[in-house]
């Protein structure tokens, strides 16, 4: 059998984070299993529809390379796609519930519902329908639907039996029916709930797995109660457990910390977003933490999934990022920076393009193992892109470095200087730190009473890039000028 899985969500919004570790999970398990991932849109709670949060979805989810095998831009043979576009499947199967009995007519009014669940609250009792309407007659039915009553259609629960149901992550699990609510079926506009068209469009769309949040366990007998009374083959389930913050608060749908689209506006690597939230439930048993996707999916194995809340960590996130921003294809990493600033910060974006490709790469390549993301960048570069501006005086001086009067400045820049004009060609920043890291010792001086003069010279700044970074960048007879400025000014 060709393992099936599915990604089902609501158009209520933006992507949350936590939804696109389930994305990643079921893609996994799908690829690792050579089957067909599936994205199909929940659209029928149309008082909760967002416009536009479908495309904002799609595009997501193609940008990050999560791509589906059937989906609204690729359909194949389970289509359609949309709930909205299902809805003569769900009647003619609400029908066949309501005929086998499974399934019965609720004709109480919302003010009632509501009534009875301030009651149950008030009594602290479990805030369920109490089956009014399930022991009506079919005269009393017929009567209600002949006078056009508005009603829903609720599941008829079996009393006090016990469902059970094997989780690949959680093991065996048991809920007594006694636990489950009549749940609503049809609502009173006609359109299905998730409860009924989930089970309903995972059967005809041969869907074998389903890999979502733990907060579905006590939704899952409901589920396996709908595909008994089908009798159909019920799928096999895998609950995995909630993101969390630093506090253990669940991450809230509410704020935008934990849209998706935030942490690709700050534009963290796709390579490292995957791999962070691939670790933080799935323990691979080994030590190694980076791995590529075709790596993922080669190891991933659902058993291996914790049951443990997993702790999102921007902090950690930031680690993952930094490396693939270290050990990245130069070219490729440029080019991706150039489009974020290109998009997200124009104006740097045109300073940027007033200079060679060469002279920009160069920048890049020295800082970007200072960043955590590209919209740091602008912050350690912008200062290769305008006219020099010396420091105060002052800021040379520095008790920690041993640099106590002016006089040590000055023989740092001298040093400098004499180095720098010994260079016929442009070293590499491997030749620029041999060169002076044996000056400096060969004029018994302390390599921070070198350094930290010629760094706040080129720099203008009291932080900065390392003096070696800013030399390779600016290049020898740059680099001379600057120094040469400065010393004149001590001098």
């Amino acid at each position: 059998m060709t393992v099936i899985t599915r990604f089902a969500p609501s158009p209520t919004g933006y992507l949350h984070i936590g939804s696109l570790r389930t994305v990643l999970f079921n893609y996994l398990f799908t690829k690792k299993n050579s089957g067909k991932f599936m994205l199909r849109i929940e659209d029928t709670d149309r008082a909760r529809f967002v416009e536009g949060s479908v495309d904002n979805m799609l595009e997501i989810l193609a940008s990050i390379g999560l791509i589906p095998d059937e989906w609204p831009n690729n359909p194949w043979t389970n289509g359609p796609y949309y709930q909205s576009e299902r809805l003569d499947l769900y009647k003619e199967h609400i029908d066949k519930l309501l005929e086998s009995g499974h399934a019965y007519y609720c004709f109480c009014t919302p003010e009632r519902l509501q009534a009875l669940r301030e009651e149950q609250e008030s009594l602290k009792l479990p805030t369920r329908y109490d089956k009014k309407c399930r022991y009506l007659t079919q005269e009393e039915i017929n009567e209600k639907l002949a006078a056009w009553v508005p009603y829903t259609i609720r599941l008829k629960v079996p009393e006090n039996v016990d469902i059970e149901f094997k989780d690949e992550v959680r093991g065996k699990i048991t809920i007594n029916s006694k636990e489950i609510d009549d749940q609503i079926l049809i609502k009173a506009d006609g359109f299905p709930t998730y409860h009924f068209a989930v089970v309903v469009d995972d059967h005809h769309m041969w869907v074998t797995d389903i890999i979502r949040w733990d907060e579905w366990i006590p939704s899952t007998p409901k589920h396996i109660l709908l595909y008994q009374a089908f009798w159909w083959d019920i799928p096999n389930y895998s609950h995995v457990p909630p993101l969390v913050w630093a506090d253990r608060k669940k991450l809230s749908k509410r704020t935008w910390d934990v849209a998706v689209e935030k942490y690709l506006e700050k534009w963290y690597l796709v390579e490292a977003l995957i791999n962070y939230l691939a670790l933080l439930w799935w323990n691979p048993k080994t030590t190694e933490e980076f791995f590529s996707m075709s790596e993922l999916i080669e190891k991933f194995d659902l058993s291996q999934v914790q049951k443990a809340w997993a702790v999102f960590d921007t902090e950690r996130l930031d680690f993952f990022n930094s490396h693939y921003l270290r050990s990245g294809d130069l070219d490729q990493l440029f080019h991706k920076m150039s489009i974020y600033l290109k998009r997200y910060d124009h104006e740097f974006y045109e300073v940027l393009s007033k200079h060679g490709e060469e002279y920009n790469k160069k920048i890049f390549s020295e800082l970007r193992s200072r960043i955590r993301y590209f919209s740091e960048y602008k912050t350690f570069a912008e200062l290769f892109y305008r006219e020099h501006s010396s420091a105060p005086k002052d800021l040379y001086l520095n008790a920690k470095m041993k640099i106590n009067d002016e006089s040590i400045v000055k023989q740092a820049l001298s040093l400098w200087i004499d180095i720098l004009a010994a260079f016929s060609s442009v070293p590499t920043i491997d030749e620029i730190k041999e060169t002076f890291i044996a000056r400096i010792k060969e004029k018994e001086m302390k390599n921070g009473q070198v350094l930290w003069p010629i760094r706040v010279a080129l720099s203008g700044e009291e932080f900065s890039p390392w003096a070696f970074e800013m030399i390779h960048i600016y290049g020898p007879q740059k680099s001379r000028e600057i120094l040469e400025k400065v010393l004149k000014n001590f001098s």
